[in-house]
C-alpha cells in the first residue's frame, strides 16, 4: 500500500501514519494465520478481536480520506467508503456483541450491515464505469452480457449447490439466507461485466479495484464452503483473504487517476478471445452438470445459457461487422463514379505485381490523361462531366479488355498496368486506347471529341518501383501533352527532370498570376496599302523573379492543363486595355489583339468579362481585336461560335489565328463570326521564294476577301515577301521585317522614330 498519490504527498502526516499503520496490519493478519500465533490469539480473543476491527476500520478510514481529498471520481469513492464503512461497522458489532449472545441470532444487525455493503459496491463500480467509458457499443454490452452471466453463472455453484428450502429457514432468516449468496452472485457478474463493458480496460485503478471486489468474493464463497463443510478456523487464510481484498481496495483508491487521453482498451484480439473463453466456460459448466454429484442450480443453467445465448448474438453480430468491413474495404479501393479500381488498389496492385517479378519482366503502366476536360466539365455542368467520365472508363475498359488492369486515379486521370509489356507491346496499346478515346461521345444530343495524352513507363527499363515508374509515366504524359503527341514513351532521367522542372513552374506561375507578374509585348501591324501601323499583337511574357523573361511556350501549356488560361487571359486583357488607353490619351489609336485559347471559348463568361474591362478601361470595343485558332474545331464549335457571336455584337473584331495549321474547312469559316483570316508564318516565311507557299499565300488572301474578311500575313521577315503580299492586295502584315515584338515604352519610341504611324482610315476598318 505504498501508491501515496497527489493529496498524501503534500506533506499530511497522519495519512502517511494510517498507510503506514496499514501496512502493519496487513502483515500482522498475515502473521495471526500462522498456526503457532493462531493458537495463541485462540487464548487472547481480544487482542485478534481488535485486530480484526482495526483492519476494516483501517480500510473505510483510507477510503473516506480519499474520497474527500481528491476530486477525481469523488462520487464513486464515497459510495465504496460507505459500503466499506457498513462492512466494517458489521464486523464491529459482530465482535462487540454478535458473539457474546446465547445462543447467536440470526439474522442480526451485522448481517443487515454486512449485506448494504453490496448495492454501495454496484454504484460504485458503475460510476467508475460512467466515467470511463461514456457511449458502449452493441458489441460491448453484449461482451458484459456474456462475461456477467459466465461469471454468476460459476457464482451461482459455488453459492447455492446444496442450498435447499430447509436449509435457509423461512422469513427474515430465509431473506438474508438467500440475500447473501445472490448478493455475491450478483457482485461476481457486476464485476466481470463491468471488465468487458470498460472493453477490457487494464488501468490500474480498474485494474486494482475489480481485483480487491473479486478477492471478497471468493473470501467469502471459501468461507461459506468452510462453515457448510465445518472445517472454518477463525484468523486462518480466509480471513487473510478479506486483508488482502480492502488492501487492494485501498490501493486502487489511492492510485493516481490516469488521463482519458492515456486510457486505452485492451487489444483488439483480447476482446475477441476472452468473450469466445467464457461463452465456452459456460458451455462446459452445462455439459458438466451429466456427472455432477450434485444437480446444476437452476440459476447457474439460466445464467450460462444467457452467456451462450449473448456469445451467439455476439457472433452474429461479428459476422456482419466483418460484412461491412469487408465492403468498405472494397469501397476504399474502388471509384464510386466509375466502379473501376481508385489509385490505392492502382497502387496495390501494381506494388504486388513488381514484387512477384523474380527475375524482373516486362510490365509496362500508362498514364491517360483526358484533354481540356476541365473546360467541358465547367461549361456543360459537373453532371454530364461525370457521365462523360463514365462513358470515357467503359470504353477503356473494352479497349484494355484482358490486357491489362485500368483504374481511375483521380479527376479525368486513369491509370492502366500492362503485364508483359515491352515498350513496343505497350505503345501499340496505348494508341489503341487513343483511337478508342477520338470516336465522338453521344451526350445529351452533343457529340463531344475527347482528346487524351498518354504517358507509358516501362519496368525495368524506367524504374524499379511503382513510384518510380508512375513518375516517369507521368512526366511522359506530360511530354506528349506538350507536343501533342498523343503518345509518349518515357525516357528515364531526363523525364524526371522535367518533371521536376514543370512542377516548379507551374507552382511559380501560380505566385506570379497572384504578383501580377505578367508582362506584354507587342508586335506591330501594318496596313500594307498606307504602310501605316494601324495595331499591335499583344504577346505576353512572365516576367520570373529570377529567371527573368519566360516565353510563353514554357508556361502557357501548363497554364492551359492546369486550368489557369481563364485566369491569364483576362489578366492579358486588362493589360492590353490599360496600354491601349495610355496610347489612346497619347494621341495614338491603336488597334490592339489579344490571343484566345480555345479553352476561353467555352467560357460563356467571357463576353460579360471582355465588356466590363472595356468599360473600365473606357476602351471602344473597335480598338480591341481578339484572335482565336482552328483548334475551336477540335471543341464544341457551337458553343464556341455562340461565344464568338456575342463578342462579334460587341463591336469586337475577331480573326482565326495560325490560319492553316489546323483543320480547315470553308463550313466553319462561313458558320463561324470572325472578321479577319491571319495566315500562318509557315506559308508566308517563303512566300518569295517557294512557288508552293506563294500559290497558297495567294489564293487564301482571294477566298479571305471573297468571303468579306481581311487578311493577316504574320511572319514577313523580308522586303521581298512584303512586296509579293503587297501584289496580292494583302491587307495587314506583321513580322520581323517590321519588328520584333517590344515593350510598351521601346515600342512607343519605335513608333515615334519611324514615324509610320497614322490614325486608322475608315476604310480599313471595313
Amino acid at each position: 500500500m505504498a501508491a501515496l498519490t497527489m493529496a498524501s504527498a503534500r506533506g499530511r502526516w497522519w495519512l502517511r501514519a494510517a498507510f503506514g499503520l496499514g501496512v502493519v496490519l496487513l502483515v500482522a493478519q498475515f502473521v495471526a494465520a500462522v498456526p503457532v500465533v493462531r493458537s495463541w490469539l485462540e487464548q487472547h480473543s481480544g487482542t485478534r478481536n481488535a485486530l480484526q476491527d482495526a483492519v476494516y476500520l483501517l480500510a473505510a478510514a483510507l477510503v473516506w480520506a480519499r474520497a474527500v481529498l481528491v476530486r477525481e471520481d469523488r462520487g464513486a469513492w464515497l459510495l465504496m467508503a460507505g459500503g466499506l464503512s457498513f462492512y466494517a461497522a458489521g464486523t464491529v458489532y459482530w465482535i462487540a456483541v454478535v458473539v457474546h449472545q446465547d445462543p447467536v441470532p440470526y439474522p442480526s444487525a451485522a448481517d443487515l450491515m454486512w449485506l448494504a455493503y453490496y448495492p454501495f459496491a454496484y454504484t460504485a463500480v458503475y460510476l467508475l464505469l460512467r466515467a470511463r467509458q461514456s457511449r458502449i457499443s452493441l458489441s460491448t454490452w453484449l461482451d458484459g452480457l456474456i462475461a456477467a452471466s459466465c461469471a454468476a453463472a460459476f457464482a451461482a455453484v459455488v453459492f447455492l449447490t446444496g442450498v435447499t428450502a430447509d436449509s435457509v429457514g423461512a422469513g427474515l432468516s430465509m431473506l438474508v439466507s438467500v440475500a447473501y449468496p445472490v448478493s455475491d452472485i450478483v457482485l461476481a457478474g457486476v464485476l466481470l461485466g463491468s471488465w468487458a463493458l470498460s472493453n477490457w480496460r487494464l488501468e490500474r485503478v480498474w485494474t486494482l479495484l475489480l481485483t480487491g471486489m473479486g478477492i471478497n468474493t471468493v473470501a467469502n464463497a471459501l468461507r461459506m464452503l468452510e462453515t457448510n463443510s465445518g472445517v472454518y478456523i477463525p484468523s486462518g487464510w480466509t480471513d487473510v483473504l478479506w486483508t488482502v481484498a480492502l488492501a487492494v481496495i485501498v490501493l486502487a483508491a489511492w492510485q493516481t487517476p490516469q488521463p482519458s487521453a492515456e486510457r486505452r482498451p485492451a487489444r483488439a484480439l483480447v476482446g475477441m478471445v476472452l468473450p469466445a473463453a467464457l461463452a465456452y466456460a459456460s458451455m462446459l459448466l452445462l455439459l458438466s452438470d451429466n456427472w455432477r454429484a450434485h444437480p446444476l442450480p437452476l440459476a447457474s443453467s439460466v445464467l450460462a445459457a444467457t452467456a451462450i445465448t449473448g456469445a451467439i448474438v455476439r457472433m452474429l453480430l461479428t459476422v456482419r461487422t466483418v460484412e461491412k468491413l469487408s465492403d468498405a474495404r472494397r469501397q476504399a479501393r474502388t471509384d464510386d463514379l466509375t466502379g473501376l479500381p481508385n489509385r490505392r488498389r492502382f497502387l496495390e496492385i501494381l506494388s504486388r505485381s513488381l514484387s512477384e517479378s523474380d527475375p524482373p519482366a516486362p510490365l509496362a503502366v500508362a498514364i491517360v490523361d483526358l484533354d481540356r476536360f476541365k473546360e467541358i466539365n465547367d461549361s456543360f455542368g459537373h453532371h454530364l462531366g461525370d457521365r462523360l467520365l463514365r462513358m470515357v472508363a467503359k470504353r477503356l475498359s473494352e479497349a484494355i479488355g484482358g490486357e491489362g488492369v485500368l483504374a481511375r486515379l483521380g479527376g479525368d486521370e486513369f491509370g492502366v498496368i500492362m503485364p508483359d509489356a515491352d515498350p513496343v507491346r505497350a505503345q501499340k496499346i496505348a494508341v489503341g486506347l487513343l483511337t478508342a478515346l477520338r470516336r465522338p461521345f453521344d451526350l445529351d444530343q452533343i457529340a463531344l471529341h475527347v482528346d487524351a495524352s498518354i504517358g507509358v513507363a516501362v519496368h525495368p527499363d524506367h524504374g524499379g518501383d511503382h513510384s518510380v515508374l508512375l513518375r516517369q509515366a507521368d512526366n511522359a504524359m506530360y511530354v506528349a501533352k506538350n507536343d501533342h503527341r498523343g503518345v509518349a514513351l518515357a525516357t528515364g532521367a531526363a523525364d524526371d527532370v522535367a518533371g521536376r522542372q514543370r512542377l516548379t513552374t507551374l507552382e511559380e506561375l501560380r505566385v506570379g498570376l497572384d504578383r501580377g507578374e505578367l508582362t506584354l509585348h507587342y508586335q506591330p501591324q501594318m496596313h500594307v496599302a498606307s504602310g501605316t501601323v494601324t495595331g499591335v499583337e499583344a504577346l505576353v511574357r512572365w516576367d520570373h523573379p529570377r529567371r527573368g523573361l519566360v516565353f510563353p511556350d514554357v508556361f502557357l501549356p501548363l497554364a492551359e492543363h492546369a486550368g489557369l488560361m481563364g485566369r491569364l487571359t483576362l489578366q492579358v486583357l486588362d493589360i492590353a486595355l490599360a496600354q491601349c488607353r495610355d496610347w489612346r490619351a497619347a494621341g495614338l489609336e491603336l488597334v490592339v489583339a489579344v490571343n484566345l485559347s480555345a479553352s476561353n471559348l467555352q467560357d460563356t463568361t467571357l463576353p460579360g468579362h471582355v465588356a466590363d474591362a472595356l468599360s473600365r478601361y473606357d476602351v471602344p470595343p473597335a480598338a480591341l481585336h481578339l484572335e482565336v485558332t482552328e483548334e475551336i474545331l477540335m471543341r464544341d464549335a457551337a458553343r464556341a461560335t455562340a461565344v464568338l457571336g456575342e463578342l462579334r455584337e460587341m463591336g469586337v473584331r475577331l480573326a482565326v489565328d495560325d490560319y492553316g495549321t489546323g483543320y480547315s474547312s470553308l463550313a466553319y469559316l462561313h458558320a463561324l463570326p470572325v472578321d479577319d483570316l491571319k495566315l500562318d508564318r509557315a506559308f508566308v516565311t517563303h512566300c518569295d521564294t517557294d512557288p508552293r507557299s506563294a500559290a497558297i499565300v495567294k489564293s487564301t488572301v482571294e477566298l479571305a476577301h471573297n468571303l468579306g474578311m481581311r487578311m493577316i500575313a504574320e511572319g514577313v521577315e523580308s522586303e521581298d515577301a512584303l512586296c509579293r503580299l503587297r501584289d496580292w492586295d494583302c491587307d495587314l502584315v506583321q513580322g520581323y521585317h517590321l519588328s520584333r515584338p517590344l515593350p510598351a515604352d521601346r515600342f512607343t519610341a519605335w513608333l515615334a522614330e519611324r514615324h509610320i504611324f497614322a490614325q486608322v482610315p475608315s476604310e480599313i476598318d471595313t
